[in-house]
């Protein structure tokens, strides 16, 4: 069984022949050798390959395929791949299915110096540790299991606190946290989605699934990349029919071009600095300009940084902290991080990528996301470059643009026409949420700023922030 892919850009053909499959070393491949999954999908409950081969023999897995299961400090090893709690051991009744819980050495009182409890059983009597701790090597002693180390982003959705024997979950200023004890889900308005389809934006909420158009321009255009400023409520998108940035008040309905002559993959809007950056991928530049200004025939924008560009394509910004993320697709792809002047630049990530045509940032868990349109997939890591985490969806072809938000991360597919989500830890749960007649492009889920006391505060954390930094036109944020 063979197929082929096109390497667009640089007109490669590509032969896959599915018998002699190679799967990256983040994923397995399915017995059947037509698909990898990913090393996490593996015995979680779930069926990711056709065949389910993913799921075959769990009993006598563990973490490491192919071992056997350990059973924890507090249950009695019955048998290849089960395990019995500890109180039923030695009980007069036959619980495991070979019998091996009873007789031998049952009888045998417990006299061993326990931290925790003694059980008896077949081969004598044993110390056993409660739930949260394991049993230490002397085999009396027991020790506290760290679940916020261990378990890593499985244990809470954004802050972990350990506890002897336990461990809880806590969550961010404007988040509450859910009755599961470990989702945090936003306080206030309904969070929605904003989302450039055609020559329309639609404003998607995220709880109720309702839509509303807020804005469109003429038939003709198409609005590519959009950016939303939290503070005056207005909407940026990059025109390319005019080759302009332009924007409208969402609460006047006003409507104004802020420069022309530009042409960008990607725009964000520094809405604490009061700039906009984009990126112009042919000329290999960053660059911006004031949100406030107005075109009046004369550009008015500066080149944030040139030279040793390949490509830039996609673009999100910390404003808080002053940061400028932006993604690279030329023939050595790779992550890069700057502050928002362009000085401080740094490779973030220069491995395991092939097209990685649309970032988001989640702050609360200080990471980074990617889709990428060459492999197929979904990439995050932390903002330091550090836990590297791809997951290969077959269902990822033509991203555009990315957001998060809470557990959710949202594309727009340009391939197959619609807007599409899926969990960010596992990539898996995916719901198509917009499919419609017209292209969407760029997507936001911004959180809205209604009249909010701690905004002078967060005012003052970017230098350009109060007075424009005291320049005269353009004040570029270097924390």
């Amino acid at each position: 069984v063979c197929s082929a892919r096109v390497d667009i850009r640089s007109g490669d053909l590509y032969w896959l022949a599915f018998l002699q499959l190679s799967c990256p070393r983040t994923h397995v491949p399915c017995r059947d050798g037509t698909e990898c999954v990913a090393q996490e999908y593996v015995c979680d409950g779930e069926k990711d390959c056709a065949d389910g081969s993913d799921e075959d023999g769990c009993a006598q897995l563990c973490n490491t395929p192919g071992q056997p299961a350990p059973c924890q400090s507090h249950e009695y090893p019955c048998g290849p791949g089960a395990c019995l709690n500890a109180s039923l051991v030695c009980d007069g009744r036959q619980d495991c299915v070979d019998g091996s819980d009873e007789g031998g050495n049952c009888s045998v009182p417990c006299q061993q110096p326990c931290a925790h409890l003694c059980y008896p059983s077949p081969q004598g009597p044993r110390c056993w540790c409660g739930p949260g701790y394991r049993l230490a090597k002397d085999g009396l002693s027991c020790v506290d299991i760290d679940e916020c180390t261990e378990w890593g982003e499985g244990a809470c959705s954004q802050t972990c606190l350990n506890a002897a024997g336990s461990y809880s979950c806590g969550c961010l200023p404007g988040y509450l946290l859910e009755p599961d004890g470990h989702l945090c889900k936003l306080t206030g308005p309904e969070p929605v989605l904003l989302v450039a389809v055609q020559s329309e934006v639609l404003s998607y909420g995220l709880r109720s699934g309702r839509e509303e158009a807020l804005l469109a321009t003429d038939k003709d255009r198409v609005i590519f990349s959009l950016d939303y400023d939290l503070v005056e409520r207005k909407v940026f998108w990059m025109d390319m029919a005019t080759e302009s940035i332009r924007w409208q008040d969402l609460n006047s309905g006003k409507k104004g071009t802020l420069v022309k002559g530009v042409r960008s993959d990607c725009i964000a809007v520094d809405w604490l600095g009061r700039n906009l950056y984009w990126t112009d991928g042919a000329a290999g530049q960053v660059l911006a300009t004031r949100l406030g200004a107005a075109w009046q025939g004369i550009p008015e924008y500066t080149v944030v940084m040139e030279g040793d560009l390949d490509q830039p394509h996609s673009l999100v910004l910390q404003p808080l902290a002053g940061l400028l993320y932006w993604s690279e697709v030329g023939s050595h792809p790779r992550l890069m991080e700057s502050t928002m002047d362009g000085s401080r630049r740094h490779v973030l990530l220069a491995q395991g990528l092939g097209w990685p045509t649309a970032l988001a940032l989640d702050l609360p868990t200080q990471r980074i996301f990617w889709l990428d349109e060459k492999l197929g997939g979904v990439g995050s890591a932390r903002l330091d470059g550090t836990s590297v985490k791809i997951l290969k969806l077959g269902w990822v072809q033509s991203p555009f643009a990315a957001a998060v938000c809470e557990d959710q991360l949202y594309w727009s597919e340009k391939k197959t026409w619609s807007v599409q989500q899926v969990n960010k830890a596992s990539g898996k749960n995916r719901t198509v949420l917009l499919k419609r007649h017209g292209q969407p492009h760029g997507l936001q889920v911004p959180i809205w700023v209604a009249p909010n006391p701690a905004l002078p505060a967060l005012l003052g954390t970017n230098g350009c922030a109060k007075s424009n930094g005291g320049c005269a036109q353009l004040c570029l944020p270097n924390p």
